[in-house]
């Protein structure tokens, strides 16, 4: 068995949605070597895709422990949102931005998370930290203000929704009078992709916010990851 190719077969199932005959080839490599971390993690992947959360949560264990790695750690917690485990999930997100404090990333995730189990004012900080550490993040901007609007705070939401707007366009930003003071108070929403709220609010379309990912996130397997995330929690 060249393990090379049954890997990249697995790999092009699983791009072709036939995640159970990938498991198959991921299988097969990891009966002749279980610490196999390319099959593990794309096991792992299937697992999730097939609604196999418990499976893809061991698979997750195995990576975590062999490698201890915050990307590893967050895909975790994914799988234990989905699988209804919102205290795992979350214990899982604090460790990865604990190990991981520069990434933006790690905080975006987990406001995401947040926003979902209804802490809004958390999503908000850790939506906020995100932008600290990268400026030029129009889907955390976007994102907030989808939070704010849920807070009922209008006038916030719409200066996040201009900022990302200004970023995706590449064009400056206008100057705010009302920003300074709004700042510090707005909510942080999760990395959602919505497009409906109210009429008068700009959001960035699908289109804009893969644009605008693959400038913020330079690293290609983050930004996999991002948008298996992304996906992932959007088909819920």
């Amino acid at each position: 068995m060249i393990v090379e190719e049954v890997l990249a077969k697995g790999k092009q199932l699983c791009s072709e949605e036939k995640f159970e005959e990938a498991i198959f080839h991921f299988n097969q490599i990891l009966e002749e070597n279980d610490k196999n971390l390319d099959a593990l993690y794309n096991r792992a992947k299937a697992y999730s895709k097939l609604n196999m959360f418990e499976k893809s949560i061991s698979d997750f264990d195995k990576l975590v422990d062999q490698t201890n790695s915050p990307s590893m750690i967050s895909e975790r917690a994914l799988a234990y949102f989905l699988n209804k485990n919102q205290e795992a999930a979350i214990k899982d997100l604090n460790l990865a931005a604990e190990l991981d404090p520069e990434n933006p990333y790690r905080y975006s995730s987990r406001a995401f998370i947040k926003d979902r189990l209804g802490d809004l004012e958390g999503a908000i900080q850790d939506y906020t930290k995100a932008i600290e550490l990268d400026p030029e993040d129009a889907i955390a901007y976007n994102n907030r203000g989808l939070v704010e609007e849920k807070l009922g705070r209008k006038e916030a939401a719409q200066i996040s929704f201009k900022r990302a707007d200004s970023i995706a366009d590449g064009k400056p930003e206008e100057q705010n009078s009302n920003s300074e003071n709004v700042s510090p108070e707005i909510p942080e929403p999760k990395t959602e992709i919505k497009t409906s709220q109210s009429k008068n609010s700009k959001k960035l379309s699908f289109t804009q916010l893969l644009k605008t990912t693959r400038n913020i996130i330079s690293d290609k397997k983050e930004r996999a990851d991002f948008f298996d995330f992304i996906k992932s929690l959007t088909k819920k």
